[in-house]
């Protein structure tokens, strides 16, 4: 009868273990009694029975000034609180896809990965479907899904299964990439804030000629980039609404009226490539903004010396203490006097797959009760998104808590040094909702300044734009393909044009080159993506 019992048991977990999965809060020697031990208790602490060490590989922001977790504080809440076991390997976030790649290749898979896996699905097989298993281990997700139906569908493959948990960042801010711009040089030039192309250029040609740092050297750097972060903020001055950044999903595509458009092929692109070789011709951009690094870019704007530059949220990342000398500058109006930002899809980031469990793991149901763990309380979620009490928060004692990042602890140049120095932050898998960010008070200059771009650019926002989901691996993988030599085509011709001019003959053999690299196939797959979604979505 026991052994019925136990088969009994089985049925219907997510993992059959050689073991049964029950309902337990008692300790080890508590469940030993029991005649075949259960390796993962479903309820309770520790979630584990046996002893077995979990590997788990993660992505190192490059603001965090230790690196791996392995020996961090909430790291060993972790252990203290669950009672796992984990080998915490950490890769740097400039390297992570590459080396994450070469482990999938090789076969070398850990018990999971926190961080987005490069062409993810692509690789479905070496990792586990989820969805039999989220209720009974992660009610913690479950709840958020009820809460946020959009999320579910993004997370959601076309066959119909969950292959990752989600990282959510809901911080009511769908405004996020975009360009600073050195409002005190401005004032020192005595220009106002440019607002189409050509009002930019006379006010970057300002920047460098009228020495606004006031050093009495030649070293202001009007408008900086680096390899990753280009121009493609100035399109909306072009009348274009996409990116062409090498890390975004849908790069040189927009949406006109349901259709998908490749508008590398267009005039407006044509204007917009004449345009930014007009600038490098006279030394308004970094001369070495294709080959070097952000931290290079970040280099420069610590001694004052830039003018305008792209980032996602927080300029002093860039800049350090001259934070407050920046202001960030709308999209540009084109001919029309239109402006055009892409938004985010959520009200903050949510990254799909960013807690993925491999066909390695012997226990699933293990890392599944990990994550809910780490987002079952708010207590819990605001250790390991934010970090310790009194160092990166303080409790105002009336409901509300707030960040101390004006000024920022001694020993730190930036909040987001704090946090993924003492947190996961954005590199960890948090289900942080708008009621969570709710009870941040808004206090520092910086965040201030992010809150009240948000009604401006969202002013300008598209209405129709790519929405984040799954797509089918097969078309994941001819999408990738053709990404990958269209992307370097891509990347060279930018640069030459920028630096050595377009004209009509490079133009005519432009379009034919794209056209050679399948850029119709591409645009037609990224549609089939888009008619999908948009149906899935309704």
């Amino acid at each position: 009868m026991a052994t019925i019992l136990i088969i009994g048991n089985l049925t219907g977990c997510g993992k059959t273990n050689g073991t049964a999965v029950v309902e337990s809060s008692g300790s080890v020697e508590e469940t030993a009694s029991v005649e075949v031990p259960n390796a993962v208790n479903k309820t309770g602490y520790p979630i584990m029975n046996v002893d077995y060490t979990f590997k788990i590989v993660h992505s190192v922001a490059s603001t965090d000034k230790i690196g791996s977790w392995e020996n961090k504080d909430f790291v060993q809440q972790i252990a203290e609180d669950t009672g796992l076991k984990i080998e915490w390997v950490g890769i740097p976030e400039a390297s992570y896809n590459d080396q994450v790649a070469i482990m999938i290749a090789a076969g070398d898979l850990p018990d999971v990965f926190i961080g987005q896996v490069p062409n993810f699905a692509q690789f479905l097989d070496s990792f586990y479907k989820l969805d039999d298993m989220i209720a009974d281990y992660t009610p913690s997700l479950a709840d958020f899904y009820e809460e946020y139906p959009a999320i579910k569908v993004a997370a959601v493959f076309p066959d119909g299964s969950t292959y990752g948990l989600p990282d959510v960042q809901m911080n009511g801010y769908r405004a996020g990439k975009c360009l600073s711009i050195n409002q005190t040089w401005l004032d020192a030039v005595g220009m106002e804030m440019p607002n189409t192309a050509d009002e930019l250029f006379d006010v970057l040609m300002a920047f460098k000629e009228q020495d606004p740092n006031g050093n009495g050297q030649a070293d202001e750097i009007p408008f900086s980039f680096y390899k990753d972060r280009k121009f493609d903020l100035l399109m909306s001055a072009f009348g274009i609404a996409g990116y062409d950044a090498k890390d975004y999903s849908f790069p040189y595509v927009q949406i006109k009226n349901g259709k998908v458009e490749f508008y590398p092929e267009t005039e407006n692109y044509y204007n917009y490539l004449q345009y930014l070789n007009k600038l490098y011709a006279n030394g308004l951009v970094d001369p070495n903004g294709f080959i070097q690094e952000e931290v290079d870019m970040i280099a420069k704007g610590t001694n004052n010396q830039l003018g305008v530059f792209p980032n996602y949220s927080y300029d002093d990342i860039t800049v350090g203490d001259y934070a407050k000398d920046y202001t960030y500058l709308l999209p540009l109006k084109d001919e029309e006097g239109i402006r055009r930002f892409v938004p985010s899809s959520y009200a903050g980031g949510v990254i799909a797959n960013q807690f993925t469990i491999t066909k390695n793991c012997k226990y699933p149901e293990a890392m599944l009760r990990l994550y809910d763990y780490m987002n079952g309380s708010f207590e819990n979620r605001l250790t390991f998104d934010w970090g310790p009490e009194g160092v990166a928060w303080k409790d105002n004692g009336d409901g509300t808590i707030s960040k101390l990042a004006d000024p920022v602890p001694d020993g730190y140049n930036s909040y987001a040094e704090v946090r993924h120095t003492l947190s996961m932050g954005v590199k960890g898998a948090t289900l942080w909702s708008e009621a969570d960010n709710a009870r941040f008070a808004i206090t520092s200059d910086r965040e201030k300044k992010y809150v009240a771009r948000q009604e401006p650019f969202l002013a300008c926002a598209v209405e129709e734009f790519m929405p984040d989901g799954q797509n089918y691996p097969e078309a994941v993988q001819e999408i990738n393909v053709i990404l990958t030599e269209l992307r370097a085509y891509m990347d060279n011709f930018l640069a030459e044009s920028v630096m050595n001019g377009i004209d009509d003959k490079k133009w005519e053999q432009h379009l034919d080159a794209v056209k050679k690299f399948n850029s119709e196939r591409y645009t037609q797959l990224m549609q089939e993506y888009y008619d999908r979604m948009k149906e899935l979505m309704k």
